[in-house]
């Protein structure tokens, strides 16, 4: 089995939260209510198989993104199903990296190099 590990903002000395892979159905910016996913800014939301008539959702809240780092096609939830489909064969997915910030190069240049990242806060379940 292998598992999609997120870090987390340390929860009473918890600092990853870990999730099978094959229990995901989908990954999805925003929160879980439908149709539109408030949040959009601050909160992704993973979809999971429980097995039973209605599926578990886990939100996650995290750092907000600033208008460069989405220019540059930064986003996390495409950060989490790059991870979940990476490392085929092996045990832990680890997401890390995400830029929540980005340096300014010059005027009206997309881009730069991270100043600071994507932090993730404790999950709500649902």
């Amino acid at each position: 089995m292998s598992y999609l590990e997120i870090p987390i903002t340390a929860l009473n000395g918890q600092t990853k939260f870990v999730i099978p892979k094959d229990k995901i159905m989908l990954i999805r910016q925003g929160d879980a209510t439908l149709p539109n996913a408030g949040n959009v800014g601050t909160t992704v939301s993973i979809f999971l198989d429980s097995g039973l008539a209605t599926q578990e959702v886990i939100t996650f809240t995290h750092t907000v993104l600033s208008a460069a780092s989405i220019a540059a096609g930064n986003n996390v939830a495409n950060a989490l199903n790059d991870a979940l489909t990476s490392n085929p064969g092996g045990i832990s997915s680890r997401v890390g990296g995400i830029p929540a910030t980005l340096s300014v190069t010059a005027p009206g240049v997309i881009g730069g190099q991270a100043l600071t990242f994507v932090q993730f806060s404790a999950p709500v379940i649902s």
